[in-house]
């Protein structure tokens, strides 16, 4: 029950920080920045106020299902604090661009492209310290058919991905202090780096495994 009390209070805080600065908050809520920082989607402030609610309820509620729906279920035992940690880390990111937009439409001059590039190398971050502490399932982690198919290529391929994921997140970060034009295909390289290298490893763990 005790892993439940944090997620369930930064749910709260977050809504009561809605409900309280609701009416002082303008009809229209800016909701999506350029690649220069400048605003360019706005959206009606009472559905975004319940979209950006709904999905910290949302991926609370995934969190929970997670372990109950997958057929290997009773490995989440064996990385539990590392599951924990990390979805409770991404709601409080999610929990901070709610304040991002709150603040924003109260007039704030924020400096949005700075904490983007916080939020998302961020990301990268957490989930490298923790992806090498996931155990074989079928919802979470890189999951090819060799990582499935033998838990010491999972370790390894997630291992390795660890270290990918957390220098892609510092990346992300330095690229802040680069020129605007190089932020977007440095962000997104990074990504696909991650992506298929990570695909790329276990299957070259895999071949190392029956040789």
């Amino acid at each position: 029950m005790k892993k439940h009390i944090f997620p369930l209070i930064i749910i709260i805080l977050t809504t009561l920080m809605w409900i309280i600065t609701f009416n002082q908050l303008p009809s229209k809520l800016i909701t999506h920045w350029d690649i220069n920082g400048v605003s360019n989607s706005y959206s009606d402030k009472f559905v975004t106020m319940l979209l950006f609610i709904g999905l910290m309820i949302g991926q609370y509620l995934l969190s929970i299902l997670l372990t109950k729906i997958d057929p290997k279920k009773v490995n989440y035992e064996k990385f539990s604090k590392g599951y924990n940690i990390v979805f409770n880390m991404m709601l409080v990111i999610l929990a901070i661009i709610n304040v991002i937009t709150i603040l924003t439409g109260l007039g704030y001059n924020l400096p949005i492209i700075t904490l983007g590039h916080v939020i998302l190398g961020g990301i990268f971050n957490i989930l490298g310290n923790y992806l090498q502490q996931v155990r074989p399932n079928f919802f979470i982690g890189i999951r090819t058919p060799w990582t499935l198919s033998s838990e010491k290529v999972w370790k390894d391929t997630h291992r390795f991905s660890s270290k990918l994921f957390v220098i892609a997140g510092i990346v992300i970060i330095c690229a802040m202090f680069m020129p605007i034009s190089w932020t977007q295909p440095i962000i997104f390289t990074s990504a696909i780096i991650c992506i298929v290298l990570s695909m790329l490893s276990s299957y070259l763990f895999f071949r190392k495994s029956i040789k």
